[in-house]
């Protein structure tokens, strides 16, 4: 009965977190941030990453290129295979939030002083964990 508790403690705490430090980060600034570092990406290799299907990385990457913050290109050898690049539409979006993400991170790091190392550390650990476990 204990544990159950604990896991609730957990995600308390992780909701409550992520309320005071509310990134303005939406599914659609992940994707045009995905694409903006990682050049010729396709949509089977996004939904591999956040494991999600396809079909649902399609439906956001239609929506932004319907918004213009997207193009898609054709792969000249093989007709099946698109890739998106980012319009400057996008890059302006991007640009204003990574402001604003910058501010809250720094802030954070700025309210928390010396243990933002702890924080970062047990963030890796927990990376690391989940590359472990799903090898």
């Amino acid at each position: 009965m204990e544990e159950k508790n604990e896991v609730k403690e957990f995600l308390d705490l992780v909701r409550a977190a992520n309320h005071k430090i509310n990134l303005p980060c939406s599914i659609e600034i992940f994707l045009l941030l995905e694409i903006k570092y990682h050049e010729n990406i396709t949509a089977s290799v996004i939904a591999d990453k956040y494991h999600v299907t396809i079909p649902a990385v399609m439906h956001k990457l239609d929506s932004l290129i319907n918004d213009e913050y997207l193009i898609k290109i054709v792969d000249e050898k093989d007709k099946r295979k698109k890739y998106y690049h980012l319009t400057p539409k996008a890059n302006l979006l991007l640009a204003d939030n990574k402001q604003m993400i910058d501010n809250k991170i720094n802030n954070l790091f700025d309210y928390l002083g010396s243990d933002k190392e702890e924080l970062i550390r047990i963030l890796n650990r927990i990376v690391e964990m989940e590359d472990e476990i799903n090898v």
